[in-house]
C-alpha cells in the first residue's frame, strides 16, 4: 500500500496573519500535516460528514476509501488535534497498464474544519500532495493531478484555481445530492511540483 511508502514525510507550516482592527501581526499555530494512521478514521469520518455531507453520505465513503489499497491519506494537526486531511489516489492514465504507462493522481478529497479555514491548513495539505506525487514520478509516469469540485463550491474552485487547476470536463457528473460536479485538472511534469 502506498500508505507505508511515504509515511516517513511529515510537513511542518507557521502562519502569520494580521489583526484588522490593530495593524499587528499575530503567530498562528503551526500545522503539521502527516500520514494518517488507523485511530485518525474517527476523525476524517467526522470531517468529512461536517465538510461533504451536502454532496452525498461522504462521511460512510471517505473513511473506506482509507483503507483501499493505493490511497494515501494524510492529516493536518494543530496543537495535536486534527483539523483536516487529504486524500490522493493513483490511478493509471488508460486501461492495459504496461511498464512504464503513464499515470494519473486523483485528488480525492481534502477537507479542513470551519475553524481553521484561510489559515493555511488547506494549502499545507495541497502542498503535501503535491509532494506525494513528486516522490510517486520518481518510479512511475505521473501525467496530471485531477479532482471533482461542485459547480456550487466557489470558495473550494477558488481555491483550486489558486494551485493551478482548471476546469476541464464541465459536466463531469453529479454528486448524489444533484451538485454539478466539475472535473478538474493540473498538469504535472515529473520533477516538480508543476508550479
Amino acid at each position: 500500500m502506498f500508505s507505508t511508502l511515504f509515511s516517513t514525510f511529515t510537513q511542518n507550516t507557521s502562519n502569520s496573519r494580521v489583526d484588522l482592527t490593530s495593524g499587528n501581526w499575530q503567530a498562528m499555530p503551526m500545522v503539521q500535516v502527516e500520514p494518517a494512521q488507523q485511530e485518525d478514521v474517527e476523525y476524517i469520518h467526522r470531517i468529512s460528514k461536517d465538510v461533504f455531507d451536502i454532496y452525498g453520505d461522504y462521511g460512510k465513503i471517505l473513511p473506506r476509501f482509507f483503507t483501499s489499497q493505493g490511497v494515501t491519506t494524510y492529516v493536518a494537526r494543530v496543537a495535536d488535534n486534527v483539523v483536516g486531511f487529504v486524500m490522493l489516489g493513483f490511478l493509471p492514465w488508460a486501461k492495459g497498464v504496461t511498464e512504464g504507462s503513464p499515470w494519473i493522481a486523483d485528488l480525492l478529497a481534502i477537507a479542513v474544519v470551519s475553524g481553521h479555514q484561510r489559515h493555511g491548513v488547506g494549502t499545507a495539505l495541497m502542498q503535501q500532495a503535491f509532494d506525494l506525487v513528486a516522490q510517486m514520478s520518481e518510479w512511475r509516469d505521473v501525467k496530471e493531478i485531477q479532482l471533482t469540485c461542485a459547480e456550487s463550491n466557489t470558495i473550494g474552485l477558488s481555491f483550486f484555481a489558486r494551485h493551478g487547476f482548471k476546469i476541464s470536463n464541465p459536466h463531469h457528473g453529479n454528486y448524489s445530492e444533484g451538485q454539478v460536479a466539475l472535473r478538474l485538472t493540473r498538469d504535472f511534469v515529473s520533477g516538480s511540483d508543476g508550479d
